[in-house]
């Protein structure tokens, strides 16, 4: 931070408008002072009745004095050192190159020489002597105009002026995550600790690009930038409706008709009348992990899949009985890769996605893709995987990511959270089972399912419903277009509900807290 005194004004002369004259420090010195004591400014001779001089004037003309007699700056008799920086960008190979030292490291500093467009910059990293294109992972910014005969997307220009308002010129941070195919470095760019990605979408000025969000790990910080920005209308979502996105996606958001008569929250109207009637479509499963988080499932679907699963896991155990296949990875691995993985809990190796890295630890966060369980591994205890023998285009990643119909979980601010999981853990997880898929959502690449025990007559006697009867979770207060469908289940579910409120079960244990 710096502290800026306005002394007074110059006024306009031709060509030149009127101007503010100021002292600037920083951390109590004169920036005018330092400039001139180190030979890099000279100073603007005045008469000594000229009310134009600064107040520090004569020092000023003393540190010129002492600047030109040591010789230093533009005084130097010697021509200037000029850093020269090598442009890794201007080729895919130097760029590949260059990634694999960056990439081992976190939070470089670098410098914004310039700003392109609103998620693309050319950053200078004065230690590695590097010249970058930089791009921001995880969003996509609206391009602006690239001459005065094209024409910017809308709020193109918007984004790229807050961009360059930000960060032209100054110092920032990057993390490097990969190359794009002509040579730019992906990333994330922070300026004094903040995502300029964040920054970007939170001001409605660039939206998420889900894929590459995940892959880079800052998916959820993200997800709520934008939300955010939805609420507050601002930017490119300032004409968005819940309402809209809900009829365009299909999900998640329940119309305000939807509250009946009848009071049970399903609508005896006519806004169910496009929606299809829910039919059973029943899947032999197994639950292999619940998100403490959240309270939403992997599961594997029982069947062929499994079958050759067992099998590549018995060829994936002798393969690791070798010692020439015991070789850690050559370098750091990057979000996105798939390895191979030593589970802690039973020492068995599994194939693992790398899903993000921390490079001052040398450890990665692994999921495993069978599994659907993730934890930390130092990079030195992974291996890589043979794609052809072993990758996901020899066998698909077997979790599947799924969540429970019509309920809302306690959030996980409670301890409430990690007692619905423990029940889930108890009647659902390492157990044959049945699960109805209700929904599937390709957008989040989610199922919505119903789960039953094998023996249940009907898709009233759910593992959903005991969970509500236990008090371990709500009926969600808005309904997605496909629950509500299901009148008859939902009574039910909204009827077990109250039972549980009246016995203060669960979450209900000190009363309805959703009546605040």
């Amino acid at each position: 931070h710096v502290k800026v005194n306005i002394d007074g004004k110059r006024p306009g002369t031709e060509g030149y408008e009127e101007r503010e004259m100021a002292m600037v420090s920083q951390n109590g010195k004169n920036v005018a002072l330092a400039l001139v004591e180190s030979g890099y400014a000279s100073v603007i001779r005045h008469r000594m009745d000229d009310t134009d001089r600064s107040a520090i004037y004569d020092e000023l003309l003393a540190a010129e004095e002492t600047a030109q007699s040591e010789g230093k700056g533009m005084w130097s008799s010697k021509p200037p050192k000029q850093q020269v920086y090598v442009d890794y960008s201007e080729s895919l190979e130097k760029a590949k190159r260059q990634m694999t030292l960056l990439s081992r490291q976190k939070r470089v500093p670098a410098i914004v020489d310039f700003v392109k467009s609103g998620s693309r910059f050319t950053v200078l990293v004065p230690r590695e002597n590097a010249k970058l294109t930089f791009v921001l992972g995880g969003i996509r910014a609206p391009r602006s105009a690239r001459g005065p005969t094209d024409t910017a997307e809308p709020f193109g220009q918007e984004c790229h002026d807050f961009a360059n308002k930000r960060c032209q010129q100054r110092d920032v941070e990057i993390d490097v995550e990969d190359n794009d195919k002509v040579g730019g470095f992906i990333g994330t760019m922070y300026i004094n600790r903040e995502s300029v990605a964040k920054l970007l979408v939170e001001e409605g000025l660039a939206s998420v690009h889900a894929y590459s969000a995940e892959k880079s790990g800052n998916a959820n910080e993200l997800f709520a930038a934008e939300a955010k920005a939805k609420e507050g209308r601002k930017g490119m979502w300032h004409d968005w409706s819940a309402e809209k996105e809900a009829a365009e996606n299909g999900a998640d958001h329940e119309p305000d008709t939807i509250s009946g008569a009848n009071g049970n929250g399903v609508s005896n109207g006519s806004s169910n009348a496009a929606l299809p009637p829910r039919t059973p479509n029943y899947k032999d499963i197994t639950v292999t992990h619940i998100d403490p988080t959240s309270g939403r499932l992997k599961f594997q679907l029982l069947g062929s899949g499994t079958s050759n699963l067992n099998s590549l896991m018995k060829d994936f155990a002798s393969f690791h009985l070798s010692p020439q296949n015991s070789l850690p990875l050559s370098g750091a691995p990057k979000a996105g890769d798939v390895v191979s993985a030593k589970f802690s809990a039973d020492g068995t190796w599994y194939r693992a996605k790398i899903r993000r890295n921390d490079r001052e630890a040398k450890t990665a966060e692994v999921v495993y893709i069978d599994y659907g369980n993730s934890e930390t591994q130092p990079w030195s205890a992974l291996r890589q995987l043979p794609a052809e023998k072993f990758g996901a285009q020899k066998l698909k990643p077997q979790a599947v990511d799924a969540a429970l119909s019509f309920l809302q979980f306690p959030a996980p601010t409670t301890s409430y959270l990690a007692d619905s999981v423990a029940f889930l853990q108890d009647v659902a997880l390492d157990r044959p089972l049945v699960a109805n898929v209700d929904f599937n959502d390709t957008r989040d690449n989610l199922l919505w399912v119903t789960l039953l025990d094998p023996g249940a007559k009907s898709l009233e006697s759910s593992l959903n419903a005991e969970v509500v009867s236990e008090g371990l979770a709500m009926v969600a207060k808005k309904l997605r277009p496909f629950e509500r469908t299901a009148g008859k289940v939902v009574s039910d579910l909204q009827e077990r509900e109250r039972e549980a409120k009246a016995e203060r079960r669960g979450m209900w244990e000190y009363g309805d807290l959703t009546e605040d």
